[in-house]
């Protein structure tokens, strides 16, 4: 896997920091740091007129609410005593009907008393005063009153007015007022710098954590392009140049699969610190995702920095891990891209470069690192070509089936055949298989490919004489995607092709991983009547091994032992013992690659049964080979 250093977060804090963003609550890059992300201008003065609004209300709220109750409170107090002072002025009427004709008589309340705050007059119809009584002081501004009517017989002869002055409670509200102006001040900072400041650190957080890797802490892929950017536009201006380092795990897969994601993921903190410590401070490393890494390596003299780097970040992490008492050994590839002082590379084309660069390493051997070279750009073009073509030759029927006889040593009778896939493309002709077989199982082709291989075969090999077998190879990959199983019977059912007629071939690479469900699926075709094969035999690790794993039906013998027959001694005792080998076993043996009668004789003397190669036959139509099968033995 490749590493290109950027980090990855929840889904919950990446809508968080593009809402902000899109609202504008954020300026800036998402590179900030906390005391730097703060709400824009707009959003400031929004909280600040609400909390001036909130403010204002409570601390106008008191002494309006005071001075009201005040208000209404003397004019109930001034109407009682006006209307009772009216009743009184009345019944004296009726007794002295002189008294209308007083002139403005002026008497003093007592000092002390009910009446003592209040001023009252005496009116006649007309208006005039008539009597007044007013306390010991003059009503201070401002003053209340109250008139109410004075009725004899039904009849209107006069009002009595009462008078009270509004200066305590004013005094009483202006003093509330200013307690009230305090509390809303108080209030006016905690609503506006709270707010503030939490709206401040939860749209830091949100910025760091949409540019960072949650687990690592490294910067992610959006920070790491946005630095990548910053680093070129520095590297124009000052005429530098910088190099990008892609860099993949080796086996962490493994370490993920084998001892849990929790490892996995303590594994990944680890070599994220190790790195970081052979980094200067001016290189950017980042966590794209998985256990792909990535580093800018700016203002250093290249390409020697960069080699100096990917030197150091190999060596680091060679180094064995624990995990928790368990002891791992990681590697690491790299693949190094560099924008020269020119100023020509972009971003997009400097990743891109050192993702090439990553995956020549990783074809080099795992454990290395390797520098883009133009070549292997126009590599990935013709790759890419070559797929478009083989997607194109799939869907089309550009492709097409040869078969090469098999051939039974002590009669010569031919007994079946293998079926070879042929490409002839457009433009270049006849493609070999070893040229686009790994690019259609890197691309995930290979399960079309291989399911119309088995039905195209299937569908021809059922007009073969009786007894006639046909063997198809199936790709490791086959097994790892899936259907495999299904495509067979498919193609059995389809053609009508008996199963025993079928033989799968797989070579040792099918039995390297996840071989108890790879055995499974074996076990569940052999149990249709399939015959299966190991192709390729002696070439891997491990090849006995897997005959006592899973009793295969027959064993074809490498083509490189075969050619070396007759020439060297090793290679006819390889020969003798995995024919011995297989008889023991009850298991039958072929031999690939024949070539000569003197090959065809020392492998009847060795014991084994059955041969391919052009000795025999050159790969043909299914046609051609119906018509050899049917044709009499000379």
């Amino acid at each position: 896997m490749s590493v290109s250093i950027l980090i990855g977060q929840g889904p919950v804090t990446q809508l968080l920091a593009r809402t902000a963003r899109a609202c504008g609550l954020v300026r800036g890059e998402t590179d900030v740091p906390e005391e730097e992300a703060a709400p824009n201008r707009a959003v400031t003065l929004t909280v600040t007129t609400l909390a001036g609004l909130a403010a204002l209300v409570i601390a106008a709220t008191v002494p309006i609410t005071y001075l009201s109750a005040a208000r209404y409170r003397v004019l109930g107090a001034l109407e009682a005593s006006a209307t009772l002072h009216a009743a009184e002025i009345a019944e004296l009427a009726r007794a002295n009907p002189a008294l209308w004709e007083f002139d403005g008589l002026r008497v003093s309340a007592p000092a002390r008393g009910r009446a003592s705050s209040e001023r009252r007059r005496v009116l006649d119809v007309k208006g005039r005063l008539i009597i007044e009584s007013v306390p010991g002081e003059e009503l201070a501004w401002p003053v209340l009153t109250h008139r109410e009517p004075v009725m004899q017989d039904g009849k209107l002869v006069g009002q009595a007015e009462a008078a009270r002055s509004m200066r305590g409670p004013l005094l009483t509200t202006g003093l509330l007022a200013l307690c009230s102006a305090l509390l809303g001040g108080l209030i006016f900072a905690v609503l506006r710098v709270l707010p503030l400041r939490l709206l401040n650190q939860a749209l830091a957080r949100a910025s760091y954590l949409a540019a960072h890797d949650l687990l690592t802490g490294l910067p992610n892929r959006r920070l790491f392009g946005d630095r990548l950017k910053h680093a070129l536009a520095a590297s124009r201006r000052e005429g530098t140049s910088l190099a990008v380092l892609c860099l993949d795990l080796d086996r962490f897969k493994e370490v993920n699969d084998t001892l849990g994601h929790a490892a996995g993921d303590q594994l990944l903190k680890v070599v994220a610190a190790r790195m970081t410590a052979v980094l200067r401070e001016s290189d950017t490393l980042a966590r794209l995702g998985g256990d792909e890494f990535a580093v800018v390596q700016p203002k250093a003299s290249q390409p020697e920095a960069s080699d100096a780097l990917a030197r150091r970040l190999i060596s680091v992490l060679e180094e064995p891990i624990d995990l928790d008492g368990h002891v791992v050994t990681v590697g690491v590839s790299i693949g190094i891209a560099m924008a020269e002082t020119d100023g020509q590379a972009s971003a997009v084309q400097l990743m891109r470069d050192a993702d090439l660069a990553l995956y020549q390493a990783k074809e080099n051997g795992r454990g290395g690192y390797s520098f883009f070279s133009p070549e292997m750009n126009r590599k990935l073009v013709e790759r890419r070509a070559l797929e478009a073509d083989l997607r194109l030759a799939l869907e089309k029927g550009g492709l097409y089936l040869v078969y090469q006889p098999q051939v039974d040593l002590e009669s010569g009778a031919i007994t079946g055949a293998e079926a070879l896939l042929r490409w002839e493309r457009p433009g270049i002709g006849n493609m070999p298989p070893d040229r686009f077989i790994s690019v259609a199982e890197e691309t995930g082709l290979i399960g079309q490919i291989g399911a119309w291989t088995l039905m195209q075969a299937c569908h021809e090999a059922v007009s073969w004489p009786e007894g006639m077998s046909v063997a198809v190879n199936v790709s490791p990959v086959q097994f790892r995607q899936g259907g495999l199983y299904d495509a067979v019977v498919a193609a059995l059912e389809s053609s009508g092709l008996a199963p025993g007629c079928l033989e799968i071939e797989i070579t040792e690479g099918v039995l390297l991983n996840d071989t108890d469900e790879t055995l499974a699926i074996l076990r569940r075709l052999r149990g249709l009547g399939i015959r299966i094969a190991m192709d390729d035999f002696g070439t891997g690790y491990s090849s006995l091994g897997y005959l006592q794993k899973f009793p295969f039906d027959k064993v074809k013998i490498d083509r490189s032992f075969i050619s070396h027959l007759g020439e060297d001694r090793s290679a006819e005792a390889i020969v003798r013992a995995v024919v011995g080998m297989s008889h023991a076993l009850g298991v039958r043996t072929i031999a690939e690659g024949v070539e000569t009668q003197a090959q065809a004789e020392l492998l009847r003397d060795k014991g084994c049964e059955a041969v391919q190669g052009f000795l025999f036959g050159r790969p043909m139509s299914a046609g051609n080979l119906a018509e050899q099968m049917a044709a009499p033995r000379a």
